[in-house]
Formats: C-alpha cells, structure tokens, sequence
C-alpha cells in the first residue's frame, strides 16, 4: 500500500482516467524512498503537505511576526521616533521608530536596538582581552574567546550622553546607542556621529559602525523616549545649541556636588568599602560597589522621613522620588548590569552626625561582576 498521509485529492471530476496500460505501469512502479512518493503523487494531482512544509512555513510565520512584533494600538502602545546615522557617510540619515508599550518608562531604546548590533564582525580577542585586563585586572585574563563571540553574537548597545536633561532644555535629554564592541570588531569610524560630539563639546570621543539617537524626557516623571526626528539633527535647533554650554555647566556642578560629598563623608569611588573597586558621581548622587552590591547615596532636603519617600527597583533601573510633590531625586533608567530587585534595599541617615540627610539605596548585584559605569556607558 502506497504511504497518502498528509495527502488530498486534488483531481478535477472532468479529467479523465488514465489508460488502463499506464495505470497498470504506474502501479508496477516501485516507490522507494518518501521523495519519490510524494513525486509520484503530485504528479497525479494530489497537493502534499510534507513534514519539511509545514516546517517552513513554521519558520516564514515566525519571521514575519519578529519583522513586524506589534503594530502601533492607541491606548496600548506608542510609537518613539528616532534616527539611525550610519557609518557610511554616502548613505542618509534614516527615520526609525520603535513600537513601546504605552506606560512604558526609562531609556527603552538600548533594549530595543541591541539586536541591531548582533553580529556585524568577529571580535578582536587578544584586544579585548587587553582593555579586560585594564578594567579588571588579572579577572580580565579569564575572559574566553567562547564569551566575547557570544557577546558579539547576541548585540549589546551602549548610550552616551551627548545632553543630558536639565532645567535649561525642558528636561529632555539627546543620547547616541551604539555598539559597545564597535571598536574590537574593526568597524569604520562613524565620522558623522564623531563631528556630532565634537559639536555637543566632546573633542576626545570616536564611535565606530553605524549608531542611533534619540531623546528622552526627564519631567515629568518617570522619564521616558520621546521623539527625535531627522530635522532635530540640524546645527540651526536649540539643543545642539546649547550643547557645549549645557554639558559645561553640567560637569561643573557635579564636581560641587563631588566635592560635597566627599566634604559630608560621602563615598566617591576607589573607597575602602568597594576595594579600589569603580565609583563616581552622577545627576544628584554619589555610587560605589563591593562584590555584589552597588551603593548610591544622595543628600535630601534635611526634615526627610522615608514616609516621604518612593524608591522603585527593577532589574535594569532605579528611582528615588518624594512621594506626594513628585519630584525626582535620583531616576537611573539603563542599569549597567541587572539587578535583584527583591534583595535591594534603602534607609534614611537623619544626618545627626552633622552631614545632612541622606539616603542611601543598597542595589544588589546578579552577579560579581564589575560595574564600570552605573548607567552602562
């Protein structure tokens, strides 16, 4: 008997049958594997749908859905704006925009365009593990050949700040995503994401492959993407501006606040308790590191109790705000690392000893790893 699973006649009631001395060779036939079957049948009229069909048909269905993974529905989600600039400086700015849930909060785009760094280039792996061994030091030996492929494979992206929000620009913050191994993978420079920086005042920075920028708006609170469209990259607007000023007055009033901290006590990096470990100084706060914690410490208003205030934890951010005026202290939506939101904690230190109100959050880390930034740039 003839294998017909799977199988249905397709044959026409007016076709007439076949004469009875080709049915009959038809029939001495000897059908030996399942290809020469299923030949046999379509031959004769009958539609197969094989084991092989369905399974790319499987395979195109699940390319579609990820070419196109949720279409824009009002009150569900929104869509954010925001620019590809590619390396190749003969090719044009691109309009792009990525579908987010509609209370979405935080920088959402580095999760978004990781995949868009996934490959692209195999990974210099004496020469990372070069700069691993500048930032870890002998860690940095254990680095495997086997990691940096599968880090190279599955996309990472990396933010820098080219504004940060301030009170100056409305609250709304430009940053550039890239690749965070751009430069291990050999990738050409990125002249145009480069004389951008050069404008917002950074002399000393290289980007390489091609990279993305956006916006994000810091009030009113939680922060979250907003459009950047192709005309913002135009030297005549306002941010780009006022970039240079802006980024001046930033740097200045963090090293205050540095010099703040560290007047009141506070921890800035390479202190005792995080072993040489990085640290540093971000918008309204001070952080260091152990093994598996990460610490943050910012100076409140004296008088605070911790009824007044919300502190959120999720696995790739952290936020500090007073509970019924809204204001926001300390809002770090891009986490360098993820985290434990279920062992994180935080206290209020009344200042008693004479350094002012603080409030110290204890993140707790997934893993040892050393963080190298808090907000992974």
């Amino acid at each position: 008997r003839r294998d017909r699973r799977h199988a249905r006649a397709m044959v026409s009631p007016m076709e007439d049958p076949p004469p009875a001395d080709v049915a009959k060779e038809d029939d001495d036939e000897e059908l030996q594997t399942m290809a020469q079957k299923e030949t046999w049948l379509r031959a004769r009229g009958v539609e197969i749908e094989s084991v092989e069909d369905r399974r790319n048909a499987a395979l195109a269905k699940k390319e579609r859905a990820s070419a196109h993974p949720l279409d824009h529905v009002e009150g569900i989600t929104r869509r954010v704006k925001y620019v590809k600039i590619p390396c190749d400086s003969t090719h044009q700015l691109e309009q792009l925009f990525a579908v987010l849930a509609h209370d979405a909060h935080g920088d959402v785009l580095p999760d978004v365009l990781a995949p868009r760094f996934a490959g692209g280039g195999s990974v210099d792996g004496h020469a990372a593990r070069e700069q691993a061994v500048r930032q870890l030091g002998e860690k940095g030996l254990e680095l495997s050949q086997s990691a940096i492929e599968n880090a190279t494979k599955l996309g990472n992206c990396e933010t820098f700040a080219l504004v940060r929000p301030s009170h100056t620009n409305g609250h709304r913050g430009v940053y550039l995503y890239l690749d965070e191994v751009g430069l291990l993978k050999k990738l050409p420079a990125n002249e145009r994401a480069n004389q951008l920086a050069v404008a917002c005042g950074f002399a000393n920075v290289s980007f390489y492959g091609d990279m993305f920028i956006g916006s994000v708006l810091q009030q009113p609170s939680p922060m979250h993407n907003t459009d950047f469209l192709v005309q913002d990259m135009d030297s005549s607007n306002d941010w780009l501006k006022r970039a240079v000023s802006e980024n001046l007055e930033y740097n200045a009033s963090m090293q205050v606040l540095q010099d703040a901290m560290r007047d009141k006590g506070g921890m800035v990096g390479g202190g005792s308790s995080g072993g040489g470990m990085p640290g540093g100084v971000g918008e309204g706060y001070t952080w260091s590191q152990t093994d598996d914690e990460i610490e943050l410490t910012l100076i409140v208003p004296d008088g605070t109790k911790a009824k007044d205030l919300v502190v959120g934890f999720k696995p790739k951010s952290v936020t500090v705000a007073l509970k019924d005026v809204g204001g926001t202290f300390v809002d770090v939506p891009n986490l360098y690392r993820k985290t434990r939101p279920d062992e994180s904690t935080w206290t209020v230190d009344s200042g008693r000893d004479g350094t002012g109100t603080k409030v110290v959050v204890t993140i707790a880390k997934v893993d040892e790893q050393v963080w190298h930034s808090l907000e992974g740039i």
